[in-house]
C-alpha cells in the first residue's frame, strides 16, 4: 500500500482538513467542504473532532490550526543533532549580516528547521518550509553529500521542476553541478529557485559521515554577488559548517 493510498481513510481526511485550514489561512465549514469537495456534515465532524483534540481552534464561524502544532514541531526539532549544535552558528551568520538556515533531508525535500534573520533583511526561507532539492543551495548540498545511487533514487521520486530560466532540469547537468559541490564542499544556487535570489550551503555529517543536514545562507543577488558571494560568504558558511561538525563529533 503506497503513501497515496493510506489504510485509514478517516485519518487521511482529517489530515486533508488540517492542510486546507493552513492553505486557506482559516476557513468556515462550508469553505473547507468546498475546497476539499466533501459534504458539510462530514467536514463538520472532522472539524469537531480535531477541535476537541486541541488541533484546531474556532473563532466565530472560522476554524484555524492551533498552537499545538508549534508544540509538536518544537519537540520534533529538538531531536535533530544539527539543530542542537547548529542554531548558534546560524545566529552567528545572521549577526554577520546574512540570513541563515539549517535544513535536514526528509523524504524528497530539504526541510528548514531553523532560520536566523539578519537585521533589516528579508528571508525567502522560513522555519518549516520544504525546499526543492535540485534548485536550492541547501538541497544541492544534501544531494552532493549522498552517494550517486542515493541521489538518483531521491530524484526519481520528484520532478526537476523549472522554477526559473536558470533551473537545472537536465539530470546530467545537475550531477555535474553536484560533483563540483562535492569538490568545493559548498553548493550554490544562482537564481535557480527564485529570480533575484542566491544561496550557498555546506552539508553537515557526523563522526561516521552520516548526513545530518546542511547550513545555508540565502539572499538577494545584490547582497550575494562578486567577491561577497564567491569568497566572503563561502568562507563564513564553510567555517560555520566545520564548527558544527567539530561540536557534533566531540559530543
Amino acid at each position: 500500500m503506497g503513501r497515496d493510498d493510506p489504510p485509514v481513510k478517516a485519518t487521511a481526511t482529517s489530515a486533508r482538513v488540517i492542510d486546507a485550514l493552513l492553505e486557506l489561512d482559516g476557513a468556515t465549514v462550508t469553505e473547507v467542504a468546498d475546497h476539499l469537495d466533501l459534504s458539510k456534515s462530514s467536514t463538520h465532524n472532522h472539524l469537531e473532532t480535531l477541535q476537541r483534540l486541541g488541533y484546531i481552534k474556532q473563532d466565530g464561524w472560522q476554524y484555524h490550526a492551533s498552537l499545538k502544532f508549534l508544540e509538536i514541531g518544537t519537540t520534533v526539532r529538538r531531536r535533530y543533532e544539527l539543530y542542537q549544535s547548529g542554531a548558534e552558528e546560524a545566529e552567528r551568520l545572521a549577526n554577520a549580516g546574512f540570513t541563515a538556515n539549517l535544513v535536514v533531508l526528509e523524504d524528497d525535500a530539504a526541510v528548514c528547521i531553523e532560520t536566523a534573520i539578519a537585521e533589516d533583511k528579508e528571508t525567502v526561507v522560513d522555519t518549516g518550509d520544504r525546499l526543492p532539492l535540485h534548485c536550492t543551495a541547501a538541497g544541492k548540498a544534501l544531494l552532493a553529500a549522498l552517494s550517486r545511487e542515493e541521489a538518483e533514487s531521491l530524484l526519481r521520486e520528484t520532478q526537476l521542476t523549472e522554477w526559473t530560466d536558470n533551473t537545472l532540469t537536465d539530470q546530467a547537468a545537475l550531477f555535474e553541478d553536484l560533483a563540483e559541490a562535492q569538490n568545493r564542499g559548498l553548493a550554490s544556487n544562482r537564481e535557480e529557485w527564485h529570480e533575484g535570489v542566491r544561496g550557498i550551503a555546506a552539508a553537515i555529517t557526523d563522526a561516521d559521515d552520516a548526513l545530518l543536514g546542511a547550513i545555508s545562507v540565502t539572499g538577494s543577488t545584490e547582497q550575494l554577488s562578486g567577491k561577497t558571494f564567491q569568497q566572503d560568504v563561502s568562507g563564513l558558511v564553510l567555517s560555520s559548517a566545520n564548527r558544527i561538525r567539530k561540536r557534533i563529533r566531540q559530543e
